[in-house]
């Protein structure tokens, strides 16, 4: 016999000695599973919030951006426009053009329209009362200025249908 199996014969305590480590190998095992759930809830969960908030880049207006940045934005205003704007506040019994990204001001004013809905309806940034002050200082004089007799849109109303209106020559 070698010196560990003597050891084991004479049982000077080691079967309590060799039963403490497996149990505390079992532990030791519990722990790894316990942190590899914890690896895998990390993993998969959403990335924290930093703690300082960084300041958000502003959007430049619709017509200061390069021709790209132009195509991106004018989409995206159309899905607002088309998706929120229109169903909410316009309908369909409203004097409005089909075509009305063909409209410079109609881009224009839309464009500043949702800029100040970004902010605005966020209450964190504005307060309660932004989306109120949104609806009054923004949104009724657009809607207002757009649909007038004189605005963008006045031609496009009669049975012609979408009639684009240029700027006149420089005289």
């Amino acid at each position: 016999m070698t010196f560990t199996d003597n050891r084991i014969a004479t049982d000077d305590g080691l079967s309590e000695r060799v039963a403490h480590l497996q149990n505390a190998m079992h532990k030791l095992g519990a722990d790894v599973i316990r942190l590899q759930t914890q690896l895998t809830d990390l993993a998969t969960a959403a990335p924290p919030q930093p703690t300082e908030e960084k300041a958000e880049e502003p959007v430049p207006f619709i017509f200061n951006m390069s021709r790209d940045a132009y195509k991106r934005e004018l989409a995206a205003l159309v899905r607002w426009v088309d998706e929120f704007l229109v169903p909410v506040y316009i309908g369909d019994g409203s004097a409005w053009c089909p075509a009305w990204w063909e409209h410079h001001e109609a881009v224009g004013r839309l464009h500043a329209l949702r800029l100040s809905y970004g902010e605005l309806t966020d209450t964190e940034r504005s307060g309660p009362v932004g989306p109120a002050v949104w609806h009054r200082d923004h949104l009724d004089p657009v809607l207002d200025r757009l649909c007038s007799d004189d605005g963008p849109f006045a031609a496009c109303l009669t049975p012609a249908g979408h009639v684009e209106r240029r700027r006149g020559a420089p005289s």
